[in-house]
């Protein structure tokens, strides 16, 4: 089969770059190199520990220290969105708006895909470390805590560098001694852990960071997909952006960038008859960009069906699965960095 040259150099130009990797959505902007509070993580949404209800928790922050804006931006609104229909159009937005002190204000509006800093109506007050249980059930936690992602970045950087090279060597993930560099690391979390009846049967959530500057709300980050913009995007300054300020059935025109970044990492693993229709497939798997989830079933991110995400599920092996067209391990032990009970991420001091 023939590949169109320019799908090879568009694929080529796009695994050129930075190759520093610290989680799913690390280091998206210049704001967010400068103000890693406003740095979104990883995104997870799972069966609950209570009967009938979702955890969806959001992480952020690679490096929290002490300090004004030291752990979370107090211009800023941390935003869940949970949509309930395939337009966006139905369903709700959990935001979080915190002071100097590590106190918050929690939200909650009728829309799941609103503009930028569009809060709707307070549903609660809380501290950092400490529950907060509203009327409705829904319980909310927010803290710093040991981070739950585990990656083998020394892997993922030779493997670039190969890809690079137009090669691929299915060895560099146990050549490479799989050393996880989250061992050890912190960040910061919002869990939210709402009761079913209150969701749809079916849920489409992402997350968003909005900043406030010069009495003007502007969105600097958006996530959902564990590493689509290191495994399977961009390392372009201007499409990351893009991506940023975008929201799903917005960043419908990725579809194209993804299928050829996969389509030449699977033409180089031989993997694929036609990669170029593989690529097509995982596309149209992972764009728009938003973790699916049926409400009340068992959560598993794999490179065969994304229904939710648990902290303990391999989400870099299941994407290089999906970028290389083959099984692939990243030869990482999972280091168990969460606990099966709310607020499921292991709260960490600062020091």
């Amino acid at each position: 089969m023939k590949i169109s040259q320019s799908i090879l150099f568009i694929s080529s130009s796009l695994i050129v770059g930075s190759t520093s990797v610290f989680a799913s959505h690390h280091f998206e902007s210049a704001q967010v190199i400068k103000n890693p509070s406003l740095n979104q993580l990883d995104s997870f949404v799972f069966q609950s520990s209570r009967p009938d209800a979702t955890a969806v928790v959001m992480t952020f922050n690679h490096s929290p220290k002490s300090g004004d804006n030291g752990v979370y931006n107090t211009s800023a609104l941390y935003n869940i969105h949970i949509a309930e229909d395939d337009k966006y159009l139905k369903g709700y937005t959990y935001s979080f708006k915190f002071d100097s002190k590590g106190n918050y204000t929690a939200y909650k509006l009728d829309e799941p895909n609103a503009a930028a800093g569009k809060k709707g109506n307070k549903i609660g007050e809380g501290s950092v470390d400490k529950t907060l249980t509203l009327a409705d059930g829904t319980q909310i936690w927010a803290g710093v805590a040991k981070d739950p992602f585990f990656g083998n970045s020394p892997g993922l950087h030779i493997f670039r560098k190969q890809l690079a090279e137009g090669k691929y060597d299915p060895n560099v993930w146990r050549s490479s001694q799989g050393k996880n560099i989250f061992t050890g690391r912190k960040c910061a979390a919002i869990v939210v852990d709402i009761p079913n009846k209150q969701l749809g049967k079916k849920i489409a959530v992402f997350m968003t960071t909005d900043l406030e500057e010069n009495n003007n709300w502007q969105q600097v980050q958006y996530s959902a997909i564990p590493l689509l913009s290191h495994s399977m995007m961009f390392e372009n300054s201007v499409l990351k952006q893009e991506h940023d300020q975008s929201r799903p059935g917005k960043n419908l025109d990725m579809k194209d960038i993804v299928s050829a970044r996969i389509t030449r990492a699977s033409l180089l693993a031989h993997s694929q008859k036609d990669p170029v229709a593989y690529g097509d497939k995982v596309a149209n798997m992972l764009i728009p960009d938003v973790i699916t989830y049926n409400v009340g079933t068992t959560a598993k991110f794999s490179a065969t069906n994304i229904n939710g995400r648990k902290m303990s599920d391999d989400a870099m092996s299941e994407m290089l699965t999906l970028l290389i067209g083959q099984p692939t391990s990243q030869v990482i032990t999972d280091q168990k960095v969460y606990s099966q009970t709310f607020p499921y991420v292991i709260p960490a001091s600062l020091n």
